[in-house]
């Protein structure tokens, strides 16, 4: 009787790690026809962009292959553009901006406090953000 509990376990437990193994497989492979490799970029500039230098550098920007959409922020003095990054790097879009509109532009790069912080759209005090945590403290070294 002993001996069929535990060879029942280890038939379950060994379907149980095949079914995780073949899930792991599927979702991990390269899919055929799959979306861009898209990301976002902020690109400041050293100061505000008046409407006309606004439109330009829009326009210009959004012509360029890889980037689907750019969205200006004229009184913060940056833009944003959205990107496939397999086909542009977010340096090219900096220094061709740079060099067509003879202006400073640099890329956003947040500090490492920022960068250490989660994400900013979870609330903090949701049951998934303190799972999370919790697996997180408990995981680390």
């Amino acid at each position: 009787m002993f001996k069929k509990i535990v060879l029942g376990l280890m038939i379950v437990f060994g379907a149980l790690i095949v079914t995780l193994a073949v899930h792991v497989y599927m979702v991990t492979q390269p899919k055929q026809g799959a979306m861009p490799n898209l990301t976002m970029s902020r690109i400041d500039f050293e100061s505000p962009l008046d409407s006309l230098s606004a439109v330009k550098i829009k326009t210009y920007t959004s012509l360029m292959e890889g980037v689907k959409d750019v969205r200006v922020n004229k009184e913060s003095g940056h833009i944003v553009c959205l990107y496939d990054r397999n086909k542009k790097a977010p340096q090219e879009i900096v220094d061709a901006i740079s060099k067509d509109f003879y202006l400073s532009a640099s890329l956003y790069q947040p500090s490492d406090e920022m960068l250490a912080q989660s994400c900013p759209a979870i609330n903090k005090n949701s049951l998934t953000w303190k799972l999370g945590a919790f697996f997180q403290r408990t995981f680390e070294n």
